[in-house]
């Protein structure tokens, strides 16, 4: 019995990994596709934003499907499905020198769909994983189920740690040891999710909540609670400011530190310790207490990481500050979900995570990008407007209610791959040597260099930190919605374990969050 949850649970926690490394590779990289093919900040934030909307959309009505099929075909679906993405990643660079041949206009906005595409697909995997394995380890792991999901829910980080290590030492220019063609990195991902199919494909999995009790129209019953419904718009906020942030970390940090994917690895290995040794912690305490404590704990680490922090270890401090708050909130929220709401099995779990994924999908990456875009521009035309004109677009754009002119992808890219030292430019080969910057402005560019690259630097990390600053209201607002969740349960005697019965227990003097029924294999 033990041998095979055990299996499960390895494979299970697998998914989360494929899915980290692939999540933290793609983060890093914004400079190789703005060197190669010309892509924008407005563009790589929905090509990060198609990351989730599949994830979202899948989650939930994955989590319809579980309970209709079964965990097992949807799984089986999720591994092919998985690794064609991985294939339209190779494709990408042949497709985009064919369209510079003989589409040279669309070529950019074509080989941008592909790389939409093939992110949007590997979202719609994760959103299978996720729909299938949430109810999976708490079915199997009914004695504990708290701790299991956190332990899980590890798996997340644990993949970010190994992608973000794998991009800083083989992504882009200042790779630490040798920079590889990205198409590589970033289909490191379908290597565990070869072994995880080798794991589980073979295995018999137990039913799900619906085929065991025969009633299929019970798993939809969360829907008529109202505070089910708050918690479906809070769950939307935690994944705005989590995987929003960590989406963008690598690229808001780039002018602070030498290979700026350090701090998305370090925040994820406190995520990572936290998950996994901390599960019984979080199984003692009112859940709905530690969301609201971990929700005020990371507005303000957003607010101290967005401040003009000058120190590389006072980066670090804030960056640890911010992950204490956000480490148990996602399997918390889930924890929530199958103690409050048993009967509902895998939609209840489905219909959180999918409110979280495609508010990142839909508003967080694109609105965090939008926000940085312009924030550095509006910065950079009022400190140094000659410097605004040689390196912004000639056209503006409008996003989310925000019209300016963005600066150049290319040339951005061109001028953070450029050191300046007292006063005088070392090098400005990234400027000269760049495709994708029209040759009739390179010599503009490389004169004014020694002027124009501080500048540029200063406000790329000004919209940075803004963006950042920005984000910490939504924490704010979640505080405030876990605070009237708290109010609401203690006006009805206080947070209980709602059994598959009917019953419930004090959260405290239960280690059975959902009570379902494990078969005997199992």
């Amino acid at each position: 019995m033990e041998q095979a949850r055990g299996k499960l649970m390895l494979a299970s926690f697998l998914t989360l990994v494929a899915s980290g490394i692939g999540f933290a590779t793609r983060t890093a990289a914004g400079g190789p596709w703005e060197r190669e093919f010309d892509l924008g900040q407005v563009q790589f934030g929905a090509i990060l934003g198609a990351g989730f909307l599949g994830f979202g959309l899948m989650i939930f009505f994955g989590g319809i499907l579980v309970e209709k099929f079964g965990y097992k075909k949807l799984l089986a679906l999720a591994f092919v499905l998985h690794l064609v993405s991985a294939v339209m990643l190779f494709a990408a660079n042949p497709l985009f020198d064919g369209w510079r041949e003989s589409d040279p206009e669309n070529a950019t906005a074509n080989v941008y769909s592909v790389l939409f595409w093939s992110a949007f697909l590997f979202s719609l995997c994760q959103g299978l994983y996720e729909a299938v394995i949430n109810p999976l380890i708490a079915q199997i792991y009914p004695e504990n189920k708290t701790h299991y999901l956190n332990i899980l829910h590890a798996g997340w980080p644990a993949g970010m740690i190994i992608g973000g290590l794998f991009a800083a030492g083989f992504i882009g220019e200042n790779a630490w040891f040798v920079e590889i063609p990205w198409q590589w990195a970033l289909s490191s991902f379908a290597i565990v999710v070869i072994i995880y199919g080798v794991l589980i494909l073979p295995e018999k999995l137990p039913e799900t909540v619906g085929e065991s009790s025969g009633s299929f129209g019970t798993v939809f019953s969360c829907f008529t609670s109202i505070p089910f419904l708050v918690l479906i718009v809070l769950h939307a906020l935690i994944g705005y400011m989590e995987l929003g942030v960590d989406a963008w970390m690598t690229k808001l940090m780039e002018n602070l530190l030498p290979n700026s994917v350090l701090i998305l690895v370090y925040t994820s290995l406190l995520m990572f310790v936290l998950r996994f040794f901390a599960g019984p912690i979080v199984h003692k305490v009112n859940p709905i207490g530690l969301l609201f404590g971990s929700s005020i704990i990371a507005c303000l680490g957003l607010l101290w990481l967005g401040s003009p922090i000058q120190s590389v270890a006072m980066i670090f401090v804030a960056a640890t500050f911010y992950s204490l708050g956000k480490a148990f909130l996602w399997p918390t929220m889930l924890g929530v979900a199958g103690e409050r709401y048993p009967q509902s099995g895998s939609v209840a779990m489905g219909a959180l995570g999918a409110a979280g994924m495609l508010c990142v999908g839909q508003i967080a990456g694109p609105r965090i990008g939008t926000q940085q875009g312009y924030e550095m521009s509006e910065r950079l035309q009022q400190a140094a407007p000659e410097t605004f004109e040689r390196y912004a677009d000639a056209d503006p754009i409008s996003s989310w209610g925000l019209e300016y002119r963005p600066v150049n992808a290319a040339k951005l890219n061109a001028a953070n791959n450029t050191e300046v030292v007292e006063g005088e430019s070392v090098d400005t080969a990234a400027i000269s040597n760049a495709q994708l910057i029209p040759d009739e402005d390179k010599p503009a560019l490389v004169s004014n260099a020694a002027t124009d690259i501080p500048a540029v630097k200063e406000a790329n990390l000004y919209g940075g930190r803004r963006a950042l600053t920005l984000t910490s209201y939504v924490p704010g607002m979640m505080a405030i919605g876990f605070l009237g969740l708290l109010i609401y349960f203690r006006s009805i005697g206080g947070y209980k374990v709602i059994t598959l019965d009917g019953g419930s227990k004090d959260h405290e003097d239960t280690d059975d969050a959902l009570e379902q029924p494990v078969p005997s294999e199992y």
